[in-house]
């Protein structure tokens, strides 16, 4: 009898241990990553020293102020589209806004792009439903993800604005939100040892 509960003590301490290796630790829902993006945009943001806002590797592309106010810009329509409508602002005019000339301003209108975002997906009872993404169809997950995509592809850009003014830009963030690194859930040996490291194949020669 006291063998028996014993064993009873020690499998839900030994289970309390174990982690399921099936069971997910990375967050890849769609709040959490934009969420993560605006972290890492307010980090390029931040960096960037006022004076060289209006930084332009080349004349004819957009200044590092106006890749940004474009970035929050399309945030704000992008949302505007999941909620079943369309923002119509003349991103032109909203570069000449006079309170969008400043680092600040800039950082306060993409914050508010992004919790715009954020807050109508949270908003949103089912993103399977279809919607338009300006002339065509597709479901408001998919409108959404095409968001993040742009926001990500404009923020890759300014590593190089950063670079040519002299400032090393942050370290990337492309799984992990801040404070939420978790620890890795195996080690590197045993993870050459499973069926997955095996089965790799080098496809670059």
């Amino acid at each position: 009898m006291k063998k028996r509960l014993l064993t009873l003590i020690l499998i839900p301490l030994i289970s309390l241990g174990q982690s399921n290796p099936d069971e997910p630790v990375i967050a890849c829902d769609l709040i959490t990553d934009f969420e993560r993006g605006k972290e890492f945009t307010l980090k390029y943001l931040n960096a960037m020293p006022e004076d060289k806002y209006e930084y332009k590797p080349t004349p004819e592309i957009l200044s590092f102020r106006e890749e940004a106010l474009h970035l929050g810009s399309v945030n704000f329509r992008y949302a505007a589209m999941i909620a079943g409508g369309y923002d119509a602002s003349d991103l032109k005019e909203i570069y000449q806004r006079s309170e969008l000339q400043t680092k600040k301003g800039v950082i306060d209108f993409v914050t508010k792009s992004y919790d715009v975002m954020i807050n109508q997906i949270k908003s949103e009872s089912n993103l399977d439903n279809n919607t338009y993404y300006y002339r065509w169809n597709c479901s408001k997950e998919c409108l959404a993800r095409k968001g993040f995509e742009h926001q990500s592809h404009h923020r890759g850009k300014w590593a190089i604005y950063l670079r040519l003014v002299g400032v090393k830009p942050p370290g990337e963030q492309l799984i992990w939100k801040d404070g939420q690194r978790t620890p890795r859930d195996i080690s590197k040996k045993d993870w050459r040892e499973t069926k997955e490291f095996k089965s790799y194949l080098k496809k670059v020669d």
